[in-house]
Formats: C-alpha cells, structure tokens, sequence
C-alpha cells in the first residue's frame, strides 16, 4: 500500500465510504448515489451517524463547497431523516473554512474526526483488570455493544438495533463486547473493508472510562481479525477524545474531517 500524502488523503475517504456502505447496505431504506463530488450513502435510520453525504472531490473552492452544501440538503430533504455532511480538510483548495463556507447552506459542525491508519500495532500494555473480552455472536451482545456506544456518546442508537444486533450482519467481520463482573462495559468492532482492517464502534461506559477497557477489546478485535484474515493495514476515523489513545497504540494521522449537520435536526432550530 503506498504510503505518500495523497493517497492517504484518499484512502481515509474510500475506507469511510465504503465502511458506510457496508454499515447501511441492509437497512431497509437503503439509498446510495454516486454524484460528480458527493456519494450519499443512507440507511433512512432516524440517527445522523447512519446517514452520509461525503465529499469526495479534491482542491474544493470556497464556492464549489458551498455549492455542494446546497445539492446535499436538496437531496438529503425528501428522506426526512437527520444526516451528515463529511467534508475532509485536507481535499479543500487552500483558504477554504469549510465552517464560514457550509454555514449559509444551515450547515453546522457536528463532530471532527481524525484518519489514521497503522501498518502494524504498537505492543500490548498491561492487560485492564478484571475485564473479560469475546466476539459478541448472539443478538443480546450486540445490542449490548449499541447501548454501550449510546451511553459513551450520549446518543440515541437504538434504531440501529435491527440492523447491529443481528448476527448476520456481522459474518466476516468482528464485533468485540468487553464484560466486568458480566456488565457490559466497553466494546470495538472490526470490519474488512476493501482489505483493510476498518475500526468502529470503539466506547467505553461513562462511568468506567480511563481504564484501558476499550483499547483492550479493540485490541481483541483487531487480533481477531487478523487472525482469520492476515495483518492487514488497519484504519478508523477518531474522535479528539480517541486519537490520542490510538497514537499510542502505533497509528498515524492520514486526513482530517469534519463531520457538518443541518441546524434543523439540532434542539432548539
């Protein structure tokens, strides 16, 4: 895999898409379309995070950007559904603040996320005490790992719960539930997206943070993975909470995005 700039720059953006695809593909209102410079990919879910419309163009103007706002709010309006309008910082022409830019389309910063990608994993740590990890395999675990997330990121997930606590959706893949005492408290997922060990659903339970947990059950998960498919490169999209957790364990940064919602789906608008 070659590792210059721009390619990184792209594959943090093909690793989104095509992980989007897979998590969305088996909703029942699934809507995927290929634009020149935007590929949205919806599940239809009432949740932001399952809905996405992801700039995929490079050297974006100020007003080409602004222009795609635009097109994605019509596109997105007939769904009715809250989304997620992906811009990635380092495909815009120089200047352009994608804040200032997307704001008279009434699109506003929902979340900043960080690409990063390792070739390989730094060495374990010492292991988090009295927590046991598995691959969650049956539907009470892995709606467990929804509720974890939900808890971790103060979100409603539960609409998901169809589509991730089916067991189905999840063959090829590994979905990693951490347990203390038989309590879920945290989870990590891995999916084989295009090769590349893709990392998602990395939480931890509020009132058991800052013990390692979730970096153990993903590091479970990975090995898992790599056990059934090969040591594969492996990439996920951070929170600024998360990337400096996986700049210890050996990934580095390949692209910067952030993630815009319409003001009308915030409390309040």
């Amino acid at each position: 895999m070659n590792t210059r700039l721009g390619d990184d720059i792209e594959l943090s953006i093909a690793q989104f898409r095509e992980a989007w695809t897979l998590l969305c593909n088996r909703a029942d209102g699934f809507a995927f379309e290929r634009a020149a410079a935007v590929d949205y990919i919806f599940s239809g879910l009432p949740i932001p995070f399952f809905n996405a419309a992801i700039v995929t163009a490079r050297d974006v103007s100020g007003n080409a950007l602004r222009a795609l706002g635009r097109d994605a709010c019509a596109w997105a309006a007939p769904k009715g559904v809250p989304w997620m309008f992906l811009v990635t910082h380092d495909a815009l022409a120089p200047g352009v603040d994608a804040v200032s830019v997307l704001d008279p389309c009434g699109l506003t910063p929902m979340l900043p996320m960080t690409g990063m990608r390792a070739e390989r994993i730094a060495p374990r740590p010492i292991g988090a005490d009295g927590l046991q990890v598995d691959v969650a395999g049956d539907a009470a675990a892995l709606t467990a790992i929804v509720d974890v997330n939900s808890a971790a990121y103060g979100v409603d997930l539960d609409a998901s719960k169809p589509l991730l606590g089916n067991p189905s959706f999840w063959t090829g893949h590994v979905p990693a539930l951490g347990r203390v005492d038989g309590t879920p408290v945290a989870s990590a997922a891995v999916m084989m997206v295009s090769g590349v060990r893709y990392v998602l659903l990395v939480a931890t339970m509020p009132d058991r943070q800052r013990r390692g947990y979730a970096e153990a059950v993903m590091r479970h998960a990975l090995d898992r993975a790599a056990a059934a498919h090969g040591e594969t490169p492996t990439v996920l999209h951070a929170t600024d909470a998360g990337r400096p957790i996986y700049a210890r364990m050996g990934y580095d940064t390949i692209a910067t995005h952030t993630a815009f919602i319409e003001k009308r789906f915030l409390d309040g608008h």
